[in-house]
């Protein structure tokens, strides 16, 4: 399987993508565009940052510049979870940007007084008040003890809670928590090679006023494998697609009902690729199919 890195070096993206930041702002666009959380004021950039292996690898240099770049852009939203969520919130402090940065943390059902310490802990090394969002993948425990994550909200030390699993199989499930309500976010799976989420529930999700972020934009690594020895369509141009990791990502910003792509690397070269991927124009409509073709015919 061809991992990024030399998939990068193959193509030649790398040097398109060191070089995009700069294209852009000669545009003028200087920051990422956001989106709103739905039923509230507050907006989210449209690029974020996974929960890179850097990250639970506790490899602070890597992190260090990872964050610097995204911020740099206008980035804001940060998965973390396990011990990321206190060693990247610490570099979130350490840089003073604790109010800039958004995270999503994971905070699994329990006794709720081992919740409410571990809620104020993460908080404290994020440099917060409140926990940001917390969700879980313990979709079956998590309905069953809802109003414990809900007292939370109530209590002041979260502000948002969610769900985020991977995996059509689980969508029915999250589909049911959205209808009722129990849901102010949902990260799920969503791209040219797993689509199925634009069938039921990302309309939904949008429906009801729930924000969507998504994970598995390159499929674990599988979608630089598919598109190996294929060249770009030059098309991608007009809507500013510069390379295969940025024709994944703009097919997914495409949707409006996608508040934030969530990004995985440990290279800083990646990280400004993804990130050009929410400049410039999106795919429209006959664009997205064009797309959707493209990736049949690499498929088939």
């Amino acid at each position: 399987m061809t991992n990024r890195r030399e998939f990068m070096h193959i193509s030649g993206a790398a040097a398109v993508a060191a070089s995009l930041p700069l294209s852009v702002l000669a545009e003028g666009q200087r920051r990422l565009p956001v989106r709103p959380i739905p039923g509230t004021d507050e907006t989210l950039p449209i690029v974020g940052l996974g929960n890179s292996s850097s990250f639970r690898a506790d490899d602070l240099s890597v992190a260090s510049k990872l964050i610097d770049i995204f911020l740099e852009h206008g980035g804001r939203y940060i998965d973390a979870g396990g011990p990321s969520r206190m060693s990247v919130g610490k570099l979130g402090v350490e840089k003073g940007a604790s109010d800039s940065l958004f995270f999503g943390n994971y905070l699994d059902p329990g006794e709720v007084e081992a919740m409410r310490r571990e809620a104020l802990i993460v908080a404290r090394a994020q440099g917060k008040s409140a926990l940001d969002l917390v969700h879980t993948r313990n979709l079956s425990d998590f309905r069953a003890q809802h109003d414990r994550y809900e007292a939370l909200k109530e209590d002041g030390l979260v502000r948002f809670v969610g769900i985020a699993r991977s995996g059509r199989q689980n969508f029915d499930a999250i589909e049911k928590l959205v209808v009722d309500g129990m849901v102010d976010f949902i990260q799920i799976n969503y791209s040219l090679v797993e689509p199925e989420a634009a069938e039921r529930l990302l309309p939904l999700a949008m429906d009801k006023g729930v924000a969507v972020n998504i994970n598995r934009p390159f499929i674990n690594g599988n979608y630089f494998s598919l598109v190996r020895g294929h060249e770009l369509p030059k098309w991608a141009g007009d809507f500013d697609c510069h390379s295969w990791a940025q024709f994944s990502l703009k097919f997914i910003l495409a949707h409006p009902a996608v508040n934030c792509v969530l990004t995985e690397t440990t290279d800083p070269e990646h990280a400004v690729d993804n990130l050009g991927a929410g400049f410039g124009r999106l795919p429209d409509e006959r664009q997205q199919q064009l797309m959707r073709d493209v990736m049949q015919g690499i498929r088939s």
